[in-house]
């Protein structure tokens, strides 16, 4: 019989991408352990939810703001979450029209980073 792995296994721990002045940008354990809890949730190794995606672009985003640009960090949290560029700006498309949708505001108000934005 198989063991699972705890959710929190499914990081790529080994994700990284190289800033312009050659710093190595990783979330790191304190991102992984911040990023790991009830609203955020893996479907499979290789599914992350919605709302992992766009916490995991935020967290980077914050992280890295003056090191990294938007592509730079949507390749960086993909790695980390073992899927492509374009399956993670897929979820981020969803989530933040899910919300506008719930919450009744635009889709501009509730992504997590518009693409073409590098602010």
């Amino acid at each position: 019989m198989a063991t699972q792995q705890p959710p929190d296994s499914f990081f790529n721990r080994e994700a990284f991408v190289t800033a312009a002045d050659g710093t190595r940008c990783a979330l790191d354990e304190t991102d992984f352990t911040e990023l790991n809890n009830r609203s955020n949730y893996w479907h499979s190794r290789e599914d992350p939810s919605t709302w992992l995606c766009v916490s995991t672009v935020s967290r980077a985003r914050n992280k890295f703001r003056d090191k990294l640009n938007r592509q730079q960090t949507i390749a960086l949290c993909a790695q980390t979450l073992n899927i492509t560029p374009s399956k993670l700006e897929h979820a981020l498309d969803w989530n933040a029209n899910y919300m506008a949708w719930h919450d009744g505001g635009s889709v501009e108000e509730t992504h997590a980073w518009l693409p073409g934005s590098e602010t």
